[in-house]
């Protein structure tokens, strides 16, 4: 099953990038630092970078064969922190959500950046941010966390109201029933000078706020609280969805934007996405986009809570954090058959409308750190670091999803987390970036990374050639063949070509050997990029790779079509895990190669889909292994009632199987 979003991501954090326009370093602001917020040796203020600067590097970005662009928050900031110890170059402290910060230049400049994006066919996806504004509310009561058990929302009468059971209601209360006093746990304070600092003039009335203190430990306070004190705003009031939807519309429809991500989507409660998300469709829509992609940044690394998002709160995709753990953990810790057997919880994902496919991949980013500092956590030879990085991005292009480079990782830094991880690629004035070591690269010095070159630069300039060239590394089904002893070896199949691609890397530091039944039996194999063979004798493929290397092969011959399909319904259950979720699983017979849809029905009530799976589970255990899942919601079906349950399977050709069908009652 494939998807809609085959793109190749570059993510520009925009005031690190390039200065097009000196004239807008201090944002027309006057003062020194703690006014302007300009201080270029200062790794926690601006540097000067522009949407000038971006457009300037548009032909640089599609040398290295990306097909999109997502950029950091451009909404005007509140310039520098309550304590003037940082600035908002990063963009995630927003004000003015209708306007450009004017350290980045102007709304024209950006129209411009869109428009010049798309005449060289490369799209821009734009960073937003719904959950919070800028730190400008403050507390009478102080900034810790008063839950909702110990003090919860009233009206100005006193009444209590519950705003999770109220979200999305015409019976949330309005605001003239609402008290900045007696309405919440902590009254707002707002300083003289920024009582009129947002835009639009909504974000500006304290009463759109939780105002409950900053984000703690408990899952209510991620939802409620002020994260890093950051202002949090009331996203289950009518007001303030109805205020976020016309501002992003305003977004689309103006500029000709063609994706957002989305930051911190997990603080916001589930009813606001459901309104958000098919609104900003409808708003691409009308433009003719017929795809609006929108990746949620969920921060975390069980796959389990990612997913929560798409079958919960009507997201197509998320960012895949769970996968730059799995990736980091095999190219630095050999855990091989910990990746290999990442990809059975694809299924999480699969819904009647979504896959995994869909998914955002990355190895590093502007907060957790580039995937050059955890490999030189690790490898110390500067050789070996560089093969480690080149096979990371290599199995980056090559898994299903989305694959997202960040900005100057093609030039080898090797930042840490959140602040370090923002160098600048144009001269930089932070003297500890001058002499940061790269790898595959020298000391920057007082020079631009835009003047020297990398290995990575090709390493990238290779893969996505390779992704653009076969249609199967961008939305080909996925099967993985084998994960052990350093050797993580997996198919992609072109359901139109009928062929199979095999990827096989090796992050041992010696050359290895792995033999496994191929699905190709009666095929050879041709090497397409990479190091490395693959001979097929008895029905079986083994693969022989260099150390820490990587290799992509085609199969001489298509898939052959099927004689015969066998679908079987194995089980319905509840999630052993999850109780809120089923578990539905199938085996097929007769095919290596097929798409599995899963269907229900109650009564004799027409065939729904819960969605199709096209990659069976990995697993040493003959009972796990092989099997198409689906974990449809236990909401999804009605209450006391036998649901039946049936699956078809179909081959690249057309030939199909229908399973007998499966009864699951629910209490």
């Amino acid at each position: 099953m494939s998807t809609t979003h085959p793109e190749m991501i570059y993510f520009v954090m925009l005031d690190r990038f390039e200065n097009g326009d000196p004239s807008n370093d201090e944002g027309g602001l006057a003062g020194g630092p703690t006014s302007t917020g300009y201080l270029p040796s200062d790794p926690g203020f601006y540097h000067g970078g522009d949407i000038r600067g971006l457009i300037n590097r548009i032909p640089y970005i599609k040398s290295l064969g990306f097909t999109a662009i997502w950029i950091t928050p451009v909404v005007r900031q509140l310039p520098v922190a309550t304590d003037g110890k940082s600035a908002a170059y990063h963009g995630y402290w927003g004000v003015g959500f209708d306007q450009i910060d004017p350290h980045l230049g102007t709304m024209a400049d950006f129209k411009e950046l869109v428009s010049d994006a798309h005449a060289q066919q490369m799209k821009i996806i734009l960073d937003i941010v719904v959950n919070h504004t800028a730190d400008v509310i403050h507390y009478a009561q102080g900034s810790s966390y008063i839950a909702l058990a110990d003090q919860p929302y009233k009206t100005t009468s006193g009444a209590v109201f519950n705003p999770v059971k109220l979200a999305g209601s015409s019976k949330f209360p309005t605001l003239d029933q609402l008290s900045v006093k007696t309405s919440y746990p902590k009254t707002p304070i707002i300083a003289p000078q920024n009582l009129n600092i947002k835009s639009p003039d909504w974000l500006n009335n304290p009463l759109n706020y939780h105002n409950r203190g900053d984000t703690g430990s408990t899952d209510e306070s991620l939802q409620y609280g002020d994260l890093y004190g950051l202002d949090d705003l009331f996203t289950e009031s009518p007001i303030v969805v109805k205020g976020w939807v016309d501002v992003f519309s305003n977004w689309i429809v103006d500029t000709g934007i063609d994706g957002f991500r989305i930051d911190s989507s997990r603080h916001v409660n589930t009813a606001f996405w459901k309104v958000f998300l098919p609104a900003m469709r409808q708003a691409a829509f009308s433009q003719g986009k017929s795809s609006f992609p929108m990746w949620g940044e969920v921060y975390d690394a069980n796959p389990r809570n990612t997913s929560f998002w798409i079958k919960n709160a009507s997201f197509n995709e998320v960012l895949d954090f769970p996968i730059q753990a799995a990736i980091i953990g095999y190219i630095n810790n050999y855990d091989t058959e910990l990746l290999g057997a990442y990809f059975n919880t694809d299924d999480f994902y699969t819904t009647a409308t979504t896959n995994a496919n869909g998914l955002g991949t990355f190895l590093g980013n502007h907060d957790m750190g580039r995937i050059g500092s955890f490999i030189v956590q690790k490898a110390t030879d500067g050789t070996v670091a560089l093969k480690r990085d080149e096979l990371a991005h290599a199995l980056l292009f090559t898994i299903r999803g989305v694959p997202i480079v960040y900005y100057g990782d093609e030039f080898g830094l090797t930042g840490a987390n959140d602040k370090e991880a923002r160098q600048d690629l144009f001269p930089t004035g932070v003297l500890s970036w001058q002499s940061q070591y790269r790898i595959g690269g020298d000391f920057i010095g007082t020079g631009s990374s835009f003047d020297t070159t990398n290995p990575l630069q090709d390493t990238i300039r290779t893969l996505t050639a390779l992704r653009d060239k076969f249609p199967a590394l961008a939305t080909g089904s996925q099967t993985t063949d084998y994960a052990d002893r350093g050797i993580f070896a997996f198919s992609r199949f072109d359901n139109t070509t009928h062929q199979e691609m095999l990827v096989a890397v090796n992050d041992y530091s010696a050359a290895s050997v792995a033999t496994f039944t191929s699905n190709s039996t009666n095929s050879s194999w041709s090497i397409q990029s990479g190091h490395g063979k693959a001979t097929v004798i008895s029905g079986k493929t083994t693969v022989t790779l260099p150390a820490l290397s990587w290799a992509v092969f085609t199969s001489d011959s298509p898939v052959p079509k099927a004689r015969k399909l066998s679908a079987t319904t194995v089980q319905v259950q509840p999630d052993l895990v999850d109780p809120t979720q089923v578990e539905v699983d199938a085996r097929v017979k007769g095919s290596p190669f097929v798409d599995v849809a899963f269907m229900y029905r109650v009564g004799n009530g027409a065939w729904q889909s819960l969605g199709v799976d096209s990659a069976p589970t990995f697993s040493p255990d003959p009972n796990a292994n092989g099997l198409y899942r689906v974990f449809p919601l236990l909401s999804t079906f009605p209450k006391k009632s036998s649901i039946q349950f049936r699956t078809v399977a179909t081959d690249s050709y057309g030939v199909t199987a229908t399973s007998a069908v499966k009864i699951f009652k629910t209490h």
